[in-house]
């Protein structure tokens, strides 16, 4: 993740693990909009009995809420990804410009 050492400090950014996150915000985003559209069954995806259950007995009460959330996964998701290609176009015109 992005990290700063410091004042007036180079700011390192692992562009890799910024993609991968966004990746798998949006695979999140994904999975909870399929149940929210296909009713799949959210408790399906665990395996303790006990949180399958309640997971299942709170699914119809937390549908607007979970369009909701995607949402807001699917704008992170984006900002992630928007951030890493703007890290990257920044190193590679710093690294032009130094060259030369």
């Amino acid at each position: 993740m992005p990290s700063v050492s410091g004042m007036a400090a180079t700011i390192t950014v692992d562009l890799a693990a910024l993609r991968s996150l966004a990746a798998q915000l949006a695979d999140l985003a994904h999975l909870l909009k399929a149940d929210n559209d296909e009713h799949t069954g959210i408790g399906t995806w665990v395996g303790d009995p006990k949180i399958c259950t309640a997971l299942k007995n709170i699914q119809h009460d937390w549908s607007h809420k979970r369009r909701e959330f995607v949402g807001y996964l699917e704008s992170v998701s984006h900002g992630a990804r928007a951030a890493a290609d703007a890290y990257a176009s920044a190193e590679l015109d710093i690294s032009k410009a130094a060259a030369g």
